[in-house]
């Protein structure tokens, strides 16, 4: 049984010179840009709210907490910081960068899964680690698995703050070597993490060399093609459930309808006409069937009254029959 980490051990507050405070255990922190500004413009109205945590390693200062402070106080020019000064093991110095930011949007999962995989590199097992944080085993291991399956080289871009950690996270689900490549992508079309699950899902459905090729080419206009057009109007709240899905895909296709139409009008070249069979028989065969029940579905309407759906003629109207039985009246000139 793995003996709990007592990482609020001896400490001491002073002011140190910012130059003093070491950054080698922020190799599992991943600061964004955003989050930096947020932290000067908080510098600037209320100062230091909170020291910063150090511990002292061969006789150096080496920065447990604060790496935001440390970095946005460098670039305002600040000297000094409040530090505290703790006793802490090295396996205590990664269960106190973990606790000390367990607070919401403190961590991403990434940096957690860091600084998990340190640990588990320092000679602890993911048993003990789930343990001594008090969570489940899946906790520790999803997160260990998330840095694992990701490319060493997609982890660097995330430190750097070169590409978001939701969108790394998208490119996960792909082979190690696909990842590099769909991220240079991704980067250079400055694509949203949205973007990416479909870029990466356009790319794992293209098993055609040239489509790979294509999307990786045009990404925004692969992705442009892949996503439809979605409604504007509201969904009307009256609707079942399955009414509600049946508007939603209606409302799809007559957005996407005209851009076919437009599409074959003139014929595309033969080239791309030869591409496209596949799917043009395939709407080809489709297409009738639609039409019949579309068409049945709308005759089914009637007038829109509550007569319609009773199977009464509408007040003060005449029934089929009648039209057919009553005799026509007679006109000028009729025997």
């Amino acid at each position: 049984m793995a003996k709990a980490v007592s990482w609020e051990g001896e400490k001491t507050t002073r002011c140190v010179p910012v130059c003093d405070l070491m950054t080698s255990l922020g190799r599992t922190r991943c600061p964004q840009a955003a989050q930096i500004v947020r932290m000067k413009q908080s510098l600037s109205v209320h100062g230091q709210l909170t020291p910063v945590v150090v511990v002292e390693r061969a006789k150096r200062l080496e920065l447990v907490d604060g790496f935001k402070r440390r970095t946005a106080a460098v670039a305002m020019g600040w000297e000094t910081l409040s530090a505290t000064l703790r006793t802490l093991d090295d396996r205590g110095v990664w269960v106190a960068m973990l606790v000390l930011n367990r607070g919401p949007g403190s961590l991403t999962v990434l940096e957690e899964g860091l600084i998990l995989r340190e640990m588990t590199l320092g000679g602890s097992t993911q048993a003990e680690i789930a343990q001594l944080m008090g969570r489940h085993r899946s906790w520790v291991s999803r997160r260990i698995g998330l840095v694992e399956r990701l490319h060493p080289d997609l982890v660097e871009w995330v430190r750097m703050g070169l590409l978001p950690a939701g969108t790394a996270r998208r490119l996960m689900v792909l082979p190690a070597g696909n990842q590099v490549e769909l991220a240079a992508v991704v980067s250079q079309a400055s694509l949203g993490t949205e973007e990416t699950e479909i870029l990466v899902g356009l790319w794992q459905k293209g098993s055609d060399p040239d489509v790979r090729r294509y999307v990786l080419a045009h990404p925004r206009e692969a992705i442009a093609h892949a996503r439809p057009e979605e409604p504007r109007q509201p969904i009307d709240p009256r609707l079942s459930p399955r009414g509600q899905g049946l508007q939603r895909g209606l409302r799809i296709l007559q957005g996407v309808g005209p851009r076919v139409t437009q599409g074959l009008r003139p014929l595309p070249p033969a080239t791309d006409l030869a591409i496209l069979r596949p799917e043009l028989e395939g709407l080809e065969r489709m297409f009738p069937s639609l039409q019949e029940a579309v068409g049945s579905a709308r005759r089914s309407c009637g007038s829109g009254d509550s007569d319609a759906t009773s199977g009464m003629p509408p007040s003060g109207g005449t029934s089929p029959r009648d039209t057919v039985s009553r005799p026509r009246p007679a006109g000028p000139g009729s025997t």
